[in-house]
């Protein structure tokens, strides 16, 4: 009996010695990194805008709740076959912000609307992409050709309003959002990790417009206007 009681006392003393460091360590590495966190969706790989998220695009990380950033999506089918609105960098984590393409089809009373190419002032910006909101402001024709004629000068908005302009219903054709931007091949235009550096040149341009809207560029447009589209 002696024998067994000094085994039992012996593994008794052995395991308090190991008990503390084996709870510390599971503490440390099991209990205490699913302490308050939550599950959300990242980025596994730089993911260009206008793409469709693939399962090879995301990833599911726990983070603290304190680390997550407003409408963080925690499922992978939220954000599977999504487009994007922007370019998503690696780590980053998803939002509905970056998914959310409903403003970029039209509404009740909306139309996509395709610029003609006579129609435009000059060339559309290079870095235009799906999405942007865009104003075009009214040119004469005659006035353009006379600007367009003049090389090294500037068209600014100032020069603008030395102009006969409608400035009134021009406010009308301010934030339009763009629905779609191809360029030359007939591709639509999507943007590198530089917005700057475009997949293509911008040759076609498609707005998403209201009734007013549409009136409005039909009318001007067959009179012989020229429209110079701008955005910030």
């Amino acid at each position: 009996m002696n024998f067994w009681y000094k085994c039992m006392y012996y593994v008794l003393v052995i395991g308090l010695c190991f008990s503390g460091p084996a709870l510390l360590i599971g503490w440390k590495w099991g209990v205490e990194p699913r302490w308050g966190t939550v599950e959300v969706l990242q980025a596994a790989r730089t993911v260009e805008r206008g793409v469709r998220l693939s399962e090879a695009d995301l990833k599911t990380v726990k983070l603290k709740k304190e680390l997550l950033v407003d409408g963080a999506i925690d499922k992978v089918p939220r954000a599977l076959g999504q487009e994007t609105t922007r370019v998503i960098r690696v780590n980053e984590q998803i939002t509905d912000a970056m998914l959310n393409t409903n403003h970029l089809l039209p509404g009740p009373g909306e139309w996509n609307m395709s610029l003609p190419a006579e129609w435009m002032f000059g060339k559309p910006p290079g870095s235009l992409l799906r999405g942007d909101r865009v104003s075009l402001l009214l040119v004469q024709k005659e006035e353009a050709k006379k600007a367009e004629d003049k090389s090294g000068q500037e068209l600014t908005r100032e020069k603008l309003e030395t102009l006969n302009i409608p400035f009134e219903e021009e406010k009308r054709l301010q934030e339009m959002v763009v629905s779609f931007v191809k360029g030359t091949n007939n591709q639509e235009i999507a943007s590198t990790d530089d917005r700057k550096k475009t997949t293509g040149a911008v040759n076609t341009v498609e707005f998403i417009v209201n009734e007013e809207q549409k009136e409005l560029i039909r009318k001007y447009g067959t009179k012989g206007y020229r429209f110079l589209i701008v955005y910030r």
